[in-house]
């Protein structure tokens, strides 16, 4: 069954019995697929639809993924109706006018994470939607917080790893590798020059990582690539543009991917930005971080796409 897309605007129009998970679901990380896999669980039992009720866009400092990539998520943890719609679509609203909004839409069950807060000013809270759901009759299912390694699985920690180059730590929060798209755009020739031919890309999201050279691999026309991944700017030309550049391992670089659309996947930070006297230093620096990146990606899996 295919995915339903929904405007919360229409949400009357649905016409079948859901149970619905409420949240932001940015990044769909482990604590959010154990949410997801209670409503699954949940719907099964009760003979009902699997649903969520999420944001496209809300204020963040940077999503962990794509809009495209978290319905791909939704769709794969078996959620079969998105409600969707925009943080300023609906962040006006009591916490009793939406909870009244979605019981008016036919809903009988909600699921929400243990620190769930909603409404005007977040006024709803879980102890609210306890109450309500004795005086409204409707269930409640509140899913406790999810650990990895003794720690709290969260989108903003998960943030702050990325902005620290924890790549590695942030992944296992995941659940997966954290990947960003863009698009290959005309960069200064550098890494031609050096013999590295580069792809520069405009990312889609605006992400803040960590600058440095990273370990990972860029998916292009469904193929993947193990890759060098650069994240700066580019101290030995005194050059302080910041950029995101990409070397694809045993790539054909005479083909031109101008404009193209590619996906990349990371892995692991190998090192930090650095100076280097002069552009032979450097160069034997790029080749010793490709062979390290080469040897490194043979020992994991690589990421899974499809």
């Amino acid at each position: 069954m295919m995915q339903q897309l929904i405007h919360f605007s229409k949400i009357t129009e649905i016409n079948k019995e859901i149970v619905l998970g409420i949240g932001k679901f940015d990044g769909v990380h482990l604590g959010h697929q154990k949410l997801l896999s209670m409503i699954v669980k949940e719907a099964k039992k009760e003979g009902r639809v699997p649903a969520v009720i999420t944001f496209k866009n809300f204020p963040v400092e940077f999503l962990l993924c794509s809009w495209e990539e978290k319905l791909a998520l939704l769709r794969y943890w078996g959620i079969k109706v998105c409600i969707w719609c925009n943080f300023d679509e609906i962040s006006h609203l009591s916490p009793e006018n939406f909870l009244d909004i979605l019981l008016e839409a036919g809903v009988k069950t909600i699921v929400i994470g243990y620190n769930f807060r909603f409404g005007k000013e977040r006024r709803g809270d879980v102890k609210f939607l306890m109450k309500k759901s004795k005086e409204k009759d409707f269930s409640l299912i509140v899913v406790p917080s999810f650990k990895k390694d003794g720690e709290i699985v969260s989108a903003s920690k998960i943030r702050e790893m990325i902005k620290d180059g924890r790549i590695e730590k942030a992944n296992k929060l995941l659940g997966r590798y954290f990947s960003i798209s863009g698009k290959v755009i005309k960069g200064k020739g550098i890494g031609r020059k050096l013999g590295f031919p580069t792809a520069n890309l405009f990312l889609q999201n605006s992400v803040c990582i960590a600058n440095g050279v990273y370990a990972g691999w860029t998916l292009y026309n469904r193929k993947i690539y193990k890759s060098a991944i650069v994240t700066g700017i580019s101290p030995t030309f005194n050059d302080n543009t910041e950029k995101f550049e990409v070397f694809l391992i045993d790539f054909p670089f005479t083909k031109k991917i101008y404009n193209q659309k590619l996906r990349v996947f990371l892995y692991k930070k190998l090192r930090a930005q650095r100076k280097f006297e002069d552009e032979l230093q450097l160069q034997r620096q790029i080749r010793k971080d490709i062979e390290k990146i080469n040897n490194l990606l043979e020992k994991v899996i690589p990421p899974d796409f499809k």
